[in-house]
């Protein structure tokens, strides 16, 4: 068993209308959620993020927890279908939950966005979680460099968010708990707003979480509050555990979903009201999806190529089922096809007929200038053997 102790606080901030994020202790679960959708869309997001979340007390292994990330994203998404006004509401989420794995205490983690997870490390103030952004997406790629991440404009673009798709990306860590181990959840509203070495000097000094994460807040508000802020402490109290941990980073496992890959992201419309700290969501649905040529696409040109085949066929059928008697330059001869051709398909010589054109009898030569037709080649010589005989017999 883990014991804890916490401590919470959030505030809509000094530019914000309304306060989009929600947090979650129901101890061993903790959550902080960042709202994010026009109307009170992302405050709807976040609320059903939270609210689901608030059943994952009984997880017993990281997919455990990756399942119940995954059911409050399908409630976001059932639920923005239902209502037109809540369409393309989104949230972001991290969660700290206590659960015992193999009969051993443990920690796990999950992160959706850019709300993040760190750990008093004593020296420093230790990241665990990585940002699903925009900016962090061109970082990894190389084409941003970390300090210019740290002032980029599209900063706060997120590239996964629970409620976007049908299924979501989930990244997942598996600690080992400590005690003496402090946690901090929080939305971006505090890291945006202070450095890591203002958030650990209040973590060290103040021992209380509760007051902790209310002089956090307070402070990310006084250095500027221009996005919702939220935190929560959380204080590993008491482990009961047989295992003696050895890593510094208390990291035993890792589970990361696909990394995001930016392809083409257009900037952001800046033409609508104005936000002076925007959340936006630009999720790049590559990695999520299945590759381009799935079963079902695969059927379908299939079926698709057999009907094309069957009908080509049958016009070639067609376009070379007959056979007509009638001019090739000054000869008479037999075409296999029909007398003005079918699409792409034209007539071609069967055989000749021994036979010139001006040998031919008037009335015959007015009827082969238009080709007469015939069903069966045999016919055909028939024909050609009738006029053969009328024009040897006018010489």
């Amino acid at each position: 068993m883990i014991e804890f102790r916490w401590g919470t606080a959030t505030d809509t901030g000094r530019v914000r209308q309304a306060n989009q994020d929600q947090l979650l202790t129901a101890a061993p679960v903790f959550v902080v959620a960042d709202g994010m959708g026009g109307h009170n869309g992302g405050e709807v997001a976040s609320a059903i993020a939270v609210d689901e979340m608030a059943k994952a007390v009984d997880v017993a292994s990281v997919d455990d927890l990756i399942d119940a990330v995954q059911r409050a994203n399908r409630e976001i998404v059932d639920r923005s279908k239902l209502d037109p006004e809540l369409r393309g509401m989104g949230t972001t989420l991290v969660a700290l939950v206590g659960m015992i794995v193999d009969g051993e205490p443990r920690l796990g983690v999950a992160n959706v966005g850019d709300s993040r997870l760190y750990r008093d490390a004593a020296d420093e103030l230790a990241q665990i979680t990585e940002d699903h952004t925009l900016v962090e997406a061109l970082v990894r790629d190389g084409r941003l460099t970390a300090e210019e991440a740290v002032n980029h404009p599209q900063r706060n673009i997120v590239t996964r968010a629970l409620g976007i798709d049908d299924k979501v990306l989930v990244d997942t860590w598996q600690l080992t708990p400590v005690e003496g181990d402090r946690y901090l959840l929080c939305s971006d509203g505090l890291f945006n707003e202070l450095t890591p070495t203002e958030i650990l000097e209040v973590l060290h000094r103040v021992d209380d979480p509760d007051a902790a994460a209310h002089e956090l807040v307070e402070a990310a508000c006084d250095a500027g509050g221009r996005d919702n802020v939220t935190v929560v402490i959380v204080d590993v109290v008491a482990v009961e555990t047989g295992t003696d941990p050895l890593a510094d980073d208390r990291v035993i496992s890792v589970h990361k979903a696909v990394p995001d890959r930016v392809l083409q992201i257009d900037p952001p419309d800046r033409t609508g009201p104005s936000d002076p700290h925007p959340d936006e969501i630009v999720v790049d649905r590559a990695p999520a999806k299945p590759p381009f040529v799935t079963w079902r696409l695969g059927v379908f040109v299939a079926a698709v190529m057999v009907v094309l085949a069957v009908l080509l066929s049958v016009l070639v059928a067609y376009a070379r089922s007959s056979y007509f008697v009638g001019i090739d330059g000054e000869d008479v001869v037999i075409f296999r096809g029909r007398p003005d051709g079918v699409l792409w398909f034209d007539p071609t010589v069967e055989e000749p007929v021994v036979l010139t054109v001006a040998e031919l009898d008037p009335a015959d030569l007015e009827e082969v200038k238009d080709g007469v037709e015939f069903d069966d080649l045999d016919d055909a010589r028939g024909y050609a053997d009738a006029i053969t005989q009328r024009a040897v017999t006018d010489r």
